[in-house]
């Protein structure tokens, strides 16, 4: 299956990538050891919505992958290290059907799953991770 966005690159290569040596869980291995509860979290709440037809350890390293990006400084696709946010959703919707379902409003992938991640959690307030200094942030944060 080839990925949204106009790339040839199989979909299957990427989720190697994802979750090889050299992906998000590697590249941002100190903020998984800081904040491993997070992260936990994170891949725990991915893992309550995968989608049933996809084989559950692959599932869980795609979890994993994602829950990583999630601690990166970027937008998630590019901490994903995905060529395009149109990538990104076409691998929540494979992997994660219901969650990728929910964001009926093109919310940001990262704010998205965060707000999810605190209603779930019975947090009353939660900020966004990293967003203080991200230069799209009137982008994320304006009128909805």
């Amino acid at each position: 299956m080839a990925v949204a966005g106009g790339t040839s690159l199989e979909f299957a290569g990427i989720v190697d990538t994802l979750t090889g040596a050299l992906g998000p869980e590697a590249r941002f291995a100190e903020q998984v050891s800081e904040r491993r509860v997070e992260f936990d979290a994170l891949v725990e709440l991915l893992l309550r919505d995968a989608t049933p037809s996809v084989d559950p350890s692959e599932a869980r390293r795609v979890a994993r992958a994602v829950a990583a990006g999630c601690l990166g400084e970027q937008h998630l696709w590019r901490d994903l290290g995905l060529p395009n946010r149109a990538a990104l959703r076409t691998l929540l919707e494979t992997y994660f059907e219901a969650l990728a379902a929910d964001n009926t409003m093109d919310m940001r992938w990262k704010k998205f799953i965060y707000r999810r991640l605190c209603r779930w959690g019975g947090f009353a307030t939660c900020k966004s991770p990293s967003c203080g200094v991200c230069v799209d942030y009137a982008e994320c944060f304006g009128p909805e």
